[in-house]
């Protein structure tokens, strides 16, 4: 396979890995995570469900799409490796995403072999929803930077963009952090929703309250600091170098006030499942917007 027709291949696998996420957000917030059972890889015991229910038919189709998510990827990396010489940044993500969707697989069939789903409220879901998530940022960073890096004939960054390669993981590290602590909340909505704004502040400040109502706060003030750290940042650099990263800087401010804003609402409108979705969609287009951002620095010898 030609590099051009590898880079449509990788970019038409980001998108369905994109929609496979989503799809598993809604598994989430419609309760079906059980819909097959404590069963994996079978559902209900089952190759193919017969008279399935309308979550049985919800959490099949999440497996069967994720199934392909990984068959998918597997194809990009050897197609990859076919292409490309040894020790090429084409290679080394290449096999980054390989490894972080054998990850993903493992995850969620622990999830649901060990029960971690629907009704659950341990600390093991919990913290098992946060690596799943701070993995699926590892999954999509490795396509979006191999993607880039098809687009340069399998090339890195230069060494001499360190300082700036240091800067954007401080970020990169802040945006996992965030997107885990969306990831509890998120669980945290579905598990105990509240039937008012003024019942869901009362419910996050009563002492007695579940650790996963307690922690929703946590989301939407980490969301807030990382934008005023890292806003100036981005205007500063993105001013200082040629146009092609002063777009890319202003479509990245944009999708992070966008973002701002559809979490407010999502919290104003206590969490309905299709903002749940739409946050977490533009949450995602921001985490690629950025990686996009950090590429075109560490690969630009020219980079202030």
């Amino acid at each position: 396979m030609s590099p051009k027709n590898l880079k449509y291949f990788v970019h038409f696998v980001l998108l369905f890995t994109i929609l496979v996420i989503l799809w598993g957000a809604y598994v989430r917030a419609s309760g079906s995570g059980a819909g097959c059972g404590s069963h994996w890889p079978l559902c209900n015991g089952q190759i193919l469900p017969t008279s399935p229910t309308l979550k049985t038919q919800i959490e099949f189709f999440h497996r069967i799409t994720s199934g392909l998510s990984l068959f998918f990827i597997f194809a990009v990396g050897y197609l990859t490796f076919k292409t490309f010489p040894k020790g090429t940044f084409a290679r080394t993500t290449a096999a980054a995403a390989c490894i972080s969707i054998s990850l993903e697989a493992v995850i969620g069939a622990g999830l649901v072999l060990f029960e971690l789903v629907s009704q659950d409220q341990s600390l093991k879901r919990t913290l098992s929803i946060a690596l799943h998530f701070s993995n699926t940022l590892a999954l999509l960073a490795s396509l979006v930077l191999l993607a880039a890096s098809i687009q340069r004939e399998g090339r890195g960054w230069y060494p001499s963009q360190a300082p700036l390669r240091n800067q954007s993981f401080f970020f990169a590290a802040l945006f996992f952090c965030v997107g885990m602590a969306g990831s509890i909340t998120a669980l945290g909505d579905t598990l105990f929703p509240a039937q008012s704004l003024i019942q869901g502040i009362h419910q996050d400040l009563t002492p007695s309250s579940h650790f996963l109502v307690k922690l929703r706060v946590i989301h939407p003030i980490l969301a807030v600091a990382f934008a005023a750290l890292i806003s100036p940042w981005i205007y500063s650099i993105s001013r200082q170098t040629s146009l092609g990263l002063r777009a890319k800087g202003n479509r990245l401010l944009i999708a992070l006030g966008t973002n701002l804003i559809l979490g407010v609402l999502n919290l104003a409108q206590l969490a309905p499942i299709h903002l749940q979705i739409l946050h977490l969609l533009f949450g995602v287009s921001l985490w690629v917007l950025f990686l996009l951002f950090i590429d075109e620095l560490a690969a630009n010898p020219q980079s202030p």
